[in-house]
């Protein structure tokens, strides 16, 4: 397998990991048949080859873009937090496993944002404690809410970034919390 470079978090694509994360994920990737990245979900076409130029993205966005990206990055972190603390509390295996999956791609949702944004400082979010949801149904009810609005909020200001690249990139991630909410409901 050739080693690829996912365009929208960076990540270096190998026969070691392009199976991470797979919980996450409706589709599979395999060693001969990589179609999407394992740790952001950006589809194949948004991955290139190694041995391709890979330049350093830049930015240029105003004041309004960069406070929508900070939102975002928060919005990031806090469901990557949810996720890893209901991984702890869910029942079933396979949901468990799900949530730490989806947990790490919130992350590097986030990582990505922090990126974009040029911020140095994890932002401090208020620990929630989901402890009073009693079933994984919940636990899943809770994710697709989240999911869902991931999705509005990519989908209310991709259209008010002013770079194009920073567009398409939350073009991206809104398609990937929908194939999110699809595994939440699934599983649910």
């Amino acid at each position: 397998m050739r080693k690829l470079i996912c365009r929208i978090c960076g990540a270096i694509i190998d026969d070691k990991n392009y199976f991470y994360n797979a919980e996450a994920f409706e589709g599979k990737n395999t060693l001969d048949n990589i179609s999407f990245c394992p740790f952001c979900g950006a589809p194949r076409k948004y991955m290139i080859s190694k041995n391709e130029n890979a330049e350093e993205q830049k930015y240029n966005f105003d004041a309004g873009s960069l406070k929508i990206i900070d939102h975002a990055y928060k919005l990031e972190i806090f469901n990557g937090d949810f996720y890893d603390k209901v991984s702890k509390l869910a029942a079933n295996i396979q949901i468990k496993n799900m949530f730490r999956s989806l947990s790490r791609v919130e992350y590097v949702h986030a990582n990505i944002h922090r990126k974009i944004g040029g911020f140095t400082v994890k932002p401090k979010l208020k620990s929630l404690d989901y402890s009073k949801y009693k079933s994984d149904g919940e636990l899943l009810n809770m994710a697709c809410k989240r999911e869902k609005h991931a999705v509005e909020y990519y989908e209310r200001y991709a259209d008010k970034m002013n770079d194009y690249q920073v567009k398409k990139i939350f073009d991206v991630l809104a398609k990937v919390e929908k194939m999110h909410i699809d595994l939440t409901k699934k599983a649910n």
